[in-house]
């Protein structure tokens, strides 16, 4: 939610100067999605990318980039999907960028040079789940690492630490990163853009990476545990006003379900918007997650998180059936983060949806009583971040994946892994072997988390 709107034309020379119909980082065609009657009306734009998977990787996979902008205005939408889209280009060419400093080694081996992630934190898939990538022959993981298996490593600025760097792995940073097989290197570990993201300004841009990063290792936690959350009573005039602006208020066909996220050892208000119709029709049930520091505005963005995820919803409707035909029947499998969406939109199955929300919801919060730190400054905000990562994570690093092309025209993007907390999952394999979902309880929910 912006805090003023710039005007339009200033949005569209921030689009021009990124975008094109032969080149650029982005196309030059960007889609404002219409709304429909009786659906919420957000202002949300998407568009495509151009195919640079097919340039830099090898193995002829498809990748979705899940881009889309989204706002009470256009403009709030329009410079949400540029800043995304080169979020995205980022982190897929960003090996290359440094390639050069990758170093192949076994723990053993790299651990003599200098402070080095333990490879436990790699070893996310337990026995049985790898067994199960196997024989659905999914571009996953390939075995258990061990300390004398050889990998890439690359050194970062440790994220507590001004003066010490760490190495980590390069699988475990970048999107699409193929493994080295000539060095012997296997793949034990997808990358997901976790805890990546861009703006014009470099403190905004880690700002907002801590977040996602704080924001999905509680909705993972709280989703595959099953631990129990408060669902929060949203009594603040804003916020109403906001929902009955975009006509979600007590009369359409939504009901707001919102839960708190928020785990005992990372102090960040983080919440988890549901939207489920009424009517019991299609889509039945939508999903916003988010972080903030100002719990009020964690709110509103989690609200219009999961408004748009709908026009998905009409579109596969109408397009693509079979995807449809494909998530409601009984062996459906959720190796992307498409068809699970899907999955909980479909009214199929309601009452098992409802029962999984009702086993996550224990007692009530009112959203005036969520600790509230609105009035910190940015870099109050990073600093309180890094201190509270730093009661959970040694090994956490960051760095500035921003590629020159993007860098030109103004903006950063900062990349951080914090490999003792958890990142985004393909949704039928959770990391059911990390320290942390151990440390909660273990995995005791078997169903697709619902995140796009």
């Amino acid at each position: 939610m912006l805090k003023f709107y710039p005007s339009y034309n200033k949005v569209l020379k921030e689009f021009n100067d990124v975008a094109g119909t032969q080149t650029g980082i982005i196309t030059s065609m960007v889609v404002p999605l219409v709304n429909y009657e009786g659906e919420p009306t957000l202002k949300s734009m998407t568009g495509t990318m151009p195919d640079y998977h097919k340039q830099i990787l090898t193995g002829g996979q498809s990748i979705q980039y899940h881009i889309i902008g989204y706002g009470s205005h256009y403009e709030e939408a329009f410079i949400k999907y540029i800043g995304e889209s080169i979020e995205r280009y980022s982190t897929l060419v960003g090996s290359e960028l440094v390639k050069d400093k990758l170093v192949y080694a076994s723990y053993n081996e790299i651990s003599k040079t200098g402070k080095t992630m333990p490879v436990k934190y790699m070893n996310v898939f337990t026995k049985g789940q790898i067994e199960k990538i196997k024989e659905m022959r999914i571009i996953l993981c390939d075995k258990e690492i061990t300390d004398n298996d050889v990998i890439a490593w690359i050194q970062c600025p440790s994220l507590f630490n001004p003066k010490e760097d760490i190495w980590v792995p390069a699988q475990m940073l970048f999107i699409g990163y193929e493994n080295n097989t000539l060095r012997g290197e296997q793949r034990y570990i997808p990358a997901f853009s976790t805890g990546t993201a861009s703006h014009k300004s470099l403190n905004k841009a880690l700002l907002n990476a801590l977040i996602e990063y704080v924001q999905i290792d509680a909705f993972m936690i709280n989703w595959y545990t099953k631990r129990k959350c408060k669902r929060v009573n949203i009594d603040d005039k804003r916020v109403k006003e906001i929902i009955k602006q975009h006509e979600l208020d007590e009369n359409c066909e939504y009901e707001i379900i919102p839960m708190e996220l928020t785990l005992p050892d990372l102090d960040l208000p983080s919440f988890a918007v549901y939207l489920r119709r009424k009517d019991n029709k299609a889509p039945y049930m939508l999903l916003g997650i988010q972080g903030d520091m100002d719990p009020i505005h964690g709110m509103v963005r989690g609200i219009m998180e999961a408004v748009p995820i709908a026009q998905s919803t009409f579109y596969n409707t109408i397009f693509h059936r079979e995807a449809i035909e494909e998530v409601m029947s009984p062996n459906a499998k959720f190796i992307d983060l498409d068809k699970n969406v899907l999955f909980y939109a479909m009214p199929y199955k309601q009452e098992e949806k409802d029962k999984l929300l009702e086993d996550l919801i224990e007692g009530e919060i009112n959203l005036s009583e969520i600790n509230n730190y609105a009035d910190y400054d940015v870099d109050m905000q990073i600093k309180h971040l890094i201190k509270e990562l730093s009661k959970v994570s040694e090994y956490a690093v960051y760095m500035d994946l921003t590629p020159p092309e993007a860098r030109e025209k103004g903006w950063y993007v900062m990349r951080l892994l914090v490999p003792e907390i958890l990142e985004m999952c393909i949704p039928d394999f959770p990391f059911a072997n990390h320290p942390r979902m151990i440390k909660y309880g273990g995995v005791k929910n078997e169903y697709p988390h619902p995140m796009p």
